[in-house]
């Protein structure tokens, strides 16, 4: 039953995120501005940081710790490029409902995760990894696309591979955590 709460967390998750991308591309007056978009970043990346603790706090296998270790220390350098273009750009970052609604979804996540031990914390958070990255991606791409201020359009653009790197290496770990489950069930 948490597994399916698990995804259907990530789906409600990736359609907000896709939904809002599809609204801004119909609608551009409801576009987020430079300082929102920011914002957006920061939150992600906070996120992603204090998910990344919990994995390395609870984790009991170096696979997951590691990526954890990763995703946490290029998160973190992804945070401070975020505060160094709000700089550049004389704007204070501000979180638009999305964000918000991203915040919830994220705190949700967070309370599934610190009720989970052993493999069943580790498959729910490299699938809570993917989940995010996939969604951020997308947001990324649209925001990138549609974005007329260059330094921050630019950003986004030399984030994107960091997040597929992230998606990549996530389903990665996933893969191997599935076949060592499937091996310590073979008789």
């Amino acid at each position: 039953m948490t597994r399916l709460t698990g995804l259907m967390t990530a789906v409600l998750a990736h359609g907000l995120f896709y939904g809002c991308a599809f609204i801004q591309q119909s609608l551009p007056g409801l576009a987020m501005t430079d300082a929102e978009m920011v914002g957006v970043l920061h939150s992600f990346s906070e996120e992603e940081v204090e998910a990344a603790e919990l994995a390395r706090r609870t984790s009991t296998t170096s696979d997951v710790q590691a990526f954890a270790g990763r995703v946490l220390n290029e998160h973190r350098q992804l945070a401070q490029q975020n505060e160094r273009l709000a700089r550049q750009l004389h704007i204070t970052p501000r979180e638009p409902a999305l964000a918000s609604e991203l915040k919830a979804t994220h705190q949700q996540a967070m309370h599934d995760l610190e009720g989970k031990v052993g493999s069943d914390f580790d498959r729910a958070y490299v699938e809570y990894e993917i989940a995010r990255h996939v969604q951020a991606f997308g947001l990324m791409e649209t925001a990138a696309e549609s974005e007329a201020t260059r330094p921050l359009r630019q950003e986004l653009i030399r984030t994107g591979p960091d997040l597929l790197s992230h998606l990549s290496a996530a389903r990665a770990l996933e893969r191997r955590l599935v076949a060592k489950d499937d091996q310590s069930e073979s008789p």
